[in-house]
């Protein structure tokens, strides 16, 4: 291509964005009165829609049993406006809606929260063995732990589990630790 023909094909590329520039005058569409004014009532019914499809959007996820009591939604909120008016084209709507709120975040407490109480267990109940020893046999050592019998043990043990028996009257305080404590003596040999 020549010179003479770039500099055509140039000006007539400028002439064309001038043309269609220029006959597109009122882009923006805020300059638009009526339409200003449809767009407000638009906005609004949509903000309140908006509520609504949250609270359908968490009905239908309790519904499939699925817990979004603590889950901030606000970021998928195109989705969820999706899944509530197209409901009945989700084959698995489970598994569609864990897929759409496992990226969304914990919602922040603010102010004061009740704290949940701990579930209370009961030891005996649930522990059977103990290093592969049986609870039972470890209470029966655990009439003889005295003073001697502690300092022999704690010697058999590294330095990094001593830390967690610093004394004798420590190591009496809970069946776990007494027990944790004769099942490390019986599995060192000396008991």
């Amino acid at each position: 291509m020549t010179k003479y023909e770039m500099s055509r094909v140039t000006s007539a590329y400028l002439a064309l964005i001038e043309s269609w520039s220029g006959s597109d005058q009122d882009q923006d569409l805020d300059l638009d009165q009526d339409l200003n004014v449809i767009n407000k009532d638009q906005i609004r019914s949509d903000l309140d829609q908006g509520n609504n499809v949250e609270t359908k959007f968490r009905m239908f996820a309790a519904k499939h049993g699925i817990d979004l009591e603590d889950v901030e939604l606000s970021t998928i909120e195109r989705n969820m406006f999706w899944f509530v008016n197209n409901i009945e084209s989700v084959r698995y709507p489970a598994a569609y809606i864990r897929k759409m709120v496992r990226d969304c975040c914990v919602r922040k407490k603010i102010g004061f929260q009740p704290t949940k109480p701990a579930k209370q267990e009961s030891e005996e109940s649930e522990v059977t063995e103990v290093y592969g020893y049986d609870v039972e046999i470890l209470d029966q050592w655990a009439v003889n732990l005295d003073n001697d019998v502690y300092i022999s043990i704690l010697a058999a043990l590294p330095p990094t589990a001593r830390v967690l028996f610093p004394s004798l009257s420590k190591v009496l305080e809970t069946k776990a630790k007494t027990r944790v404590f004769i099942a490390e003596g019986i599995k060192r040999g000396v008991i």
